[in-house]
């Protein structure tokens, strides 16, 4: 699996601009949705306006005219004489046609058409490309698309929604109001094939009540079929748990909150596994440095430590304790 992030982008784009420099380019266009982002990156690098397709289609006014004041730039679209359209990725070549046949036939300008990424078969549909990157490949930027969604296991606390503290984690009453109205992390714009989540399976209706009032669709809800929040931690099968069902399963990625719960799923299921903790796919022969993860694992180890000695004390001595041990604001 292939993955490019953000950061990832912006490097790859301002490493081979240069392909582009000196081609005397009036305007960049980004191609609908994925192409907007690097074509406003691959734009305020050559110092040229960026605008939409739909909106050259239309042959709208330029709104930014963002130009080295030498030149003059064009007052609409059309007044371009060579344009650039710019698009994340190639593999058919079915979008760069058809952004193409969607122009007017009398709009005068010269197009060329720019992928970041090209899968080697692709190359020959546009005019540049700035990298050959072989399927399969995914990108932070669509990695919650339903053309990915459909074919992934989803988590949910630290995913879709924020993770509980360790007070409204108590397998109780804190717990239950937790679930009921838990802060929404990422929205889905379409259906998730399974939702896999180390919830225990007593708390599955207040967990299908959470997703249905965020309007998340989901196929299947995958949970832990165990008694207590403790005997979860007796038997600490949190990844084992998820990554068995994913390689017993047709879906072909994951998407998992937990630096090390990620890249052992990874080892256990042979398939590839993202991570929003350190926004990293993982791949069964992959390690977790002792840079990489090593911070989160000791912060909760602190905090697993500082439960079991609040544990000992009477409440107000807990109730100063954890006002004590709130981290300080900067």
């Amino acid at each position: 699996m292939n993955y490019k992030s953000y950061g990832d982008l912006s490097e790859d784009i301002a490493a081979s601009l240069f392909k582009v420099h000196g081609k005397d380019y009036d305007l960049v266009v980004g191609i609908p949705r994925s192409g907007i982002i690097p074509a406003s990156m691959v734009a305020l690098g050559l110092h040229l306006d960026m605008m939409g397709l739909p909106d050259f289609i239309d042959n709208q006014p330029l709104k930014t005219r963002l130009r080295r004041k030498e030149e003059k730039p064009p007052g609409a679209a059309w007044d371009a004489k060579k344009v650039l359209f710019v698009d994340d990725s190639v593999i058919t070549g079915k979008t760069a046609q058809e952004a193409r046949s969607a122009i007017p036939e009398n709009c005068p300008c010269i197009i060329d058409t720019l992928a970041i990424y090209a899968d080697p078969d692709g190359k020959q549909h546009v005019d540049f490309h700035f990298y050959t990157l072989e399927s399969p490949c995914a990108f932070q930027w669509n990695l919650f698309t339903p053309a990915i969604l459909s074919q992934s296991c989803v988590d949910i606390d630290g995913v879709l929604c924020v993770d509980p503290t360790d007070l409204q984690n108590d397998d109780g009453e804190q717990y239950i109001a937790f679930l009921n109205n838990a802060e929404l992390l990422f929205l889905p714009a379409g259906r998730i094939g399974c939702l896999v989540t180390n919830r225990l399976e007593k708390y599955r209706s207040q967990t299908e009540q959470w997703l249905k009032q965020q309007g998340i669709d989901y196929e299947r809800l995958v949970m832990l079929d165990l008694p207590s929040k403790e005997e979860r931690q007796r038997q600490g099968i949190h990844s084992t748990h998820k990554g068995l069902f994913y390689k017993n399963s047709d879906y072909t990625f994951f998407i998992e909150s937990a630096t090390r719960q990620a890249a052992s799923i990874a080892k256990i299921s042979g398939k590839a596994v993202y991570c929003c903790e350190d926004n990293r796919v993982y791949t069964a022969s992959d390690k977790i440095s002792a840079k990489k993860g090593s911070h989160s694992y000791t912060k909760r180890l602190l905090s697993a430590s500082k439960r079991k000695i609040l544990s000992s004390f009477p409440s107000p001595l807990k109730t100063a304790l954890r006002e004590r041990w709130k981290p300080k604001k900067a």
